[in-house]
């Protein structure tokens, strides 16, 4: 009876060996990887790529114990957990939000020693941090969350595309919203002008002290606010109160887009 259970045993080990897992990595786009895209020095690269690429990115090694069933089904299964938790290939397809929160999980991750999986670095000892690795990582992830808070903050056109703008100008449409969104009492239709005004030495100081090089972004800033320049100045000089209210709701829906 014993004899009869292994050979059953061996007869499907033998045959889920014929259950192959697609090992074939997804495109990998440069520009979107998160080494180039945060320009991470080398030793930093040197890092991610032996101790979180193998799983979390497109660039998945498959070790020898891959090709055997059903180890290969549990090693499949992880990269693609993985690479669904974060995919590091896939960096610059993040919006800054998500980004941001990436970032936090990671340095919490090391932080609280759960990665690299400990499972992974008993196989891989080359994927082992020491202490002072995983510091210099840890410091460095901090780094570049906080430059990514400081850095150029991502607008919405129209059409739903995103451009970057430098923070002199994000403050200022910042004002133009709050300049915008303030209640005016029936009645006041000078208030309506004086946010007219208001918004055109705003639109001027941006374009005064901003300090984007000539480049698409600093193109598609201009289509944004030139639009805004006519609204302000229609707000200035409109006499009826029903289109002057009208007005400043279609200036702060557009500025909100």
């Amino acid at each position: 009876m014993k004899k009869k259970i292994l050979y059953g045993f061996i007869a499907v080990l033998i045959l889920i060996q014929f259950f192959r897992i697609d090992k074939t990595n997804p495109e990998i786009i440069a520009e979107n990887d998160f080494i180039i895209a945060t320009k991470s020095p080398e030793e930093i690269a040197t890092l991610l790529k032996s101790s979180c690429y193998d799983c979390h990115s497109n660039e998945s090694k498959y070790p020898w114990y891959s090709n055997v069933a059903p180890i290969s089904w549990w090693v499949k299964d992880h990269i693609n957990e993985a690479r669904e938790e974060l995919n590091f290939s896939e960096w610059g397809t993040f919006d800054a939000k998500r980004k941001d929160h990436k970032l936090e999980e990671a340095i919490e991750h090391l932080e609280e020693g759960e990665m690299p999986l400990e499972s992974y670095t008993w196989i891989h000892g080359e994927a082992k941090l020491t202490a002072e690795q995983k510091t210099q990582l840890i410091n460095w992830l901090k780094e570049t969350r906080k430059a990514a808070k400081e850095s150029p903050t991502a607008l919405h056109l129209n059409n739903g595309e995103k451009w970057l703008v430098d923070s002199a100008t994000n403050d200022g449409i910042k004002r133009m919203v709050e300049i915008v969104a303030v209640d005016v009492e029936e009645g006041r239709i000078s208030y309506y002008a004086a946010i007219g005004e208001k918004l055109n030495l705003e639109i001027k100081r941006i374009f005064d002290e901003c300090t984007l090089p000539k480049s698409d972004a600093h193109d598609q800033l201009h289509l944004f606010l030139m639009p805004l320049v006519k609204q302000a100045r229609d707000l200035e000089e409109v006499e009826d109160e029903d289109a002057a209210m009208i007005l400043q709701k279609d200036i702060l829906k557009y500025l909100n887009n």
